[in-house]
């Protein structure tokens, strides 16, 4: 039976191409492998066959290179016929030849090459090389390793202690200066037993920021790490981000930087501030009390203002000698010599003046207050009195006194040769006195007795030492 008894027009079926024999399909398949080099040498190194592939990587056409040897692709500085034949020799004793190199072109130009060379069954006849460009790679590959050569040099030149890590906080190398510091050499500090150079109390704080560190692509934490000289806890600021560059892009660098040191000077710059704060506020209300009880013992606006500056000034002096100090205790000496100065207009003391006691070195809030009082009297002392007459005299004098458990500072002032008026007392007392004996009582629990006698005014001031001096021995 054939195709027309069956009613199907007879259709011819197109010529088979016989297959390729084992050479053809050979010469096929190397034609077509145009990202590979591959071409056969007799045992001389003398080119054969020069496939597509190494027409396109090379350079040479099989009419330039068939019948000439192989070893122009070989730098002339790696003395091109000897390292072909040492790689023919390789190839021969362990059955192939394997290198990564710099292979030349024939327009002088150079590819890094991997490759392979083989002898061919029948040894007698030559060899079969095949590589291929790795050019990029290669160059990649060196930026890279360049770039690790540059951080680790970088790493072991700076004071941080600097680490690799995963974003987990999962550490894989440290520097040596982190071994140096902690303690813990690069084992003990790879993964996460690092946290053991961590304060106890930091490490939870440590670990979740690294939880946060992905979300937020970087890591920042501030915490204490144990220093292995004198096992003590210094503050230090960890800082990390991911490693662009790297074959592992979860990669991340970081640095631990010692700023204890900044942080105590932090805290101490705050106790300052707060200081500052409370001292302003303090002065703040001294002046306040100054301007009503000046206001309210003022005749005229005229009197308000020439007494209210004058105590101002005296207010303004001992802040100077407290700032001079750095706000440490006075020497009452200095305190009353320089507001007694002030009232000579600049002159010195003259022998008319007479400031003696033994040394005693007055706080702060209580050189206020004996600053105000000196400033009273002296005041007083300038318009009406031993400062204001060719005869009058004035004598500062203190000493030291036990009365019970208690050692006294009591200091007299006491003006002579003074012509008082008829009365022998003022016609009103106004806030020097109520300064005297209302206020000093009140802020350090002083007894004080003003008197105005018929020579000049005298003035007594008992307090105890541990009220006036800061370190007062009892």
């Amino acid at each position: 039976m054939n195709r027309g008894d069956l009613g199907v027009n007879e259709i011819e079926d197109p010529p088979r191409r016989p297959p390729p024999g084992d050479d053809e399909l050979l010469r096929l398949i190397l034609e077509s492998a145009t990202d590979f080099a591959i071409f056969t040498m007799d045992p001389n190194g003398i080119v054969t066959s020069w496939n597509t592939g190494a027409e396109r990587l090379l350079g040479w056409t099989s009419e330039d290179i068939i019948g000439n040897t192989a070893d122009v692709i070989f730098p002339l500085e790696e003395g091109r016929g000897a390292a072909s034949a040492e790689e023919r020799r390789t190839a021969l004793a362990l059955g192939r030849a394997e290198d990564e190199r710099w292979q030349e072109r024939k327009d002088g130009s150079r590819i890094w090459a991997s490759g392979l060379l083989m002898p061919l069954a029948d040894r007698e006849l030559g060899f079969v090389k095949i590589f291929r460009d790795r050019t990029e790679q290669h160059r990649s590959e060196e930026l890279l390793r360049e770039n690790e050569e540059r951080f680790r040099v970088l790493a072991v030149s700076i004071p941080q202690l600097v680490f690799r890590t995963k974003p987990t906080g999962l550490r894989t190398w440290g520097s040596p200066q982190w071994s140096v510091f902690t303690g813990l050499n690069l084992a003990e500090s790879l993964e996460f037993r690092w946290l053991d150079a961590v304060h106890p109390d930091d490490r939870e704080e440590t670990l979740k920021a690294w939880s946060e560190a992905p979300r937020k692509g970087e890591y920042y934490i501030e915490h204490r790490i144990r220093r292995k000289a004198d096992d003590e806890w210094r503050w230090h600021q960890t800082r990390a981000a991911p490693l662009e560059g790297l074959k592992n892009a979860d990669e991340w660098v970081g640095t631990s930087a010692d700023i204890h040191d900044l942080r105590s000077l932090q805290g101490r710059q705050a106790v300052l501030l707060a200081e500052l704060q409370h001292r302003t506020r303090n002065l703040l209300a001294v002046v306040q009390s100054l301007m009503r009880q000046t206001l309210r013992s003022s005749r005229s606006l005229e009197d308000f203002g020439a007494e209210f500056e004058g105590r101002l000034r005296a207010l303004g002096r001992v802040q100077g000698l407290l700032a001079r100090t750095d706000h440490r205790p006075i020497d009452l000496a200095e305190l009353v010599t320089v507001e007694l100065s002030a009232h000579r207009d600049g002159d010195e003391l003259s022998d008319k003046v007479l400031i003696e006691g033994p040394p005693v070195a007055v706080r702060p809030t209580a050189a206020q207050a004996f600053a105000l009082a000196i400033h009273e009297l002296a005041t007083n002392a300038v318009k009406y009195g031993a400062l204001s007459q060719a005869t009058g005299k004035l004598s500062v004098i203190w000493k030291l006194e036990k009365e019970g458990a208690k050692r006294l500072i009591r200091l007299d002032w006491c003006e002579s040769g003074v012509a008082m008026s008829e009365s022998g007392q003022p016609r009103r007392r106004g806030y020097g006195s109520e300064l005297i004996e209302r206020a000093l009582p009140y802020q350090l629990m002083a007894k004080t007795k003003l008197t105005f006698g018929p020579d000049g005014v005298c003035c007594e001031i008992a307090v105890d030492q541990a009220e006036v001096e800061e370190n007062a021995n009892g």
